[in-house]
């Protein structure tokens, strides 16, 4: 699959602490092309969200960094990225996975209640507006066994069948390119696929809010990216990816 920009100039290398590390780097040090990706085969200290650790065996899965520019977006709506990121994921694992992928928000991907992608983006502001933004993927293909992990799967155990990591990255880079030409054009574009992805969505599920334990009903994403929740009375409230977290 061709793209215009996205995956046309790669930095591979067998190793390193993460990709988006790798790709901090060259952002400091040199001029990067938007669409630039660094890819690795083992990641050392692989990067997830909430200082948590990515972990992925070496050379069985895609662990890619996206270097974008997305200055046509306000700082409060930079979770638009995030629905755009998520979503090209999620085209790209139903082709092979009839459908079953889900959004977990913020920013993981599920088929059924087992993780098998993860999202991690780290973005710079200039104002009011984005600057640059790494977007890290990691995306379990390959990999049949994940001794430390106990809620994870991979393409391979979801079809039983292997993959060409080359072709599952070009794959990702062509529909991570339609889905950010798809937010440049109009962010809103984007609102129903994503809040028709999400994850258990108007299903009650156990949530840590606060620190305190509740059920809550998921119902759906605001304009800011948080996360609405409909209490035992009814009433919807918003919240932060800090102030909540579902419990599996």
């Amino acid at each position: 699959m061709d793209t215009l920009f996205t995956g046309k100039i790669v930095t591979y290398v067998e190793e390193t602490t993460s990709t988006n590390e790798l790709a901090a780097d060259a952002l400091k040090n040199a001029r990067v092309i938007e669409g630039a990706v660094f890819r690795a085969s083992n990641q050392t200290q692989g990067k997830g969200q909430r200082g948590r650790v990515w972990n992925s065996l070496p050379n069985q899965n895609v662990l890619a960094s996206y270097v974008y520019f997305p200055s046509f977006l306000k700082s409060d709506e930079q979770f638009y990225l995030i629905k755009a990121v998520s979503l090209a994921l999620k085209d790209l694992l139903d082709k092979y996975l009839m459908d079953k992928a889900k959004i977990k928000w913020p920013n993981d991907i599920y088929i059924n209640d087992l993780k098998i992608a993860g999202i991690l983006i780290e973005s710079t502001m200039k104002g009011s507006y984005m600057g640059s933004s790494i977007i890290g993927i990691g995306l379990n293909v390959n990999q049949s066994e994940f001794p430390s992990v106990v809620n994870a799967t991979s393409v391979v155990l979801e079809t039983g069948k292997g993959c060409d990591l080359n072709m599952f990255f070009s794959e990702l880079s062509y529909h991570l390119e339609r889905r950010y030409l798809m937010l440049r054009e109009n962010p809103k574009s984007l609102d129903s696929a994503y809040e028709n992805a999400l994850y258990r969505k108007d299903v009650s599920s156990t949530y840590k809010i606060d620190g305190q334990t509740a059920d809550r009903i998921t119902r759906g994403v605001d304009n800011l990216g948080q996360l609405i929740l409909e209490d035992e009375n009814g009433e919807l409230n918003a919240y932060g990816m800090h102030q909540v977290r579902m419990q599996l």
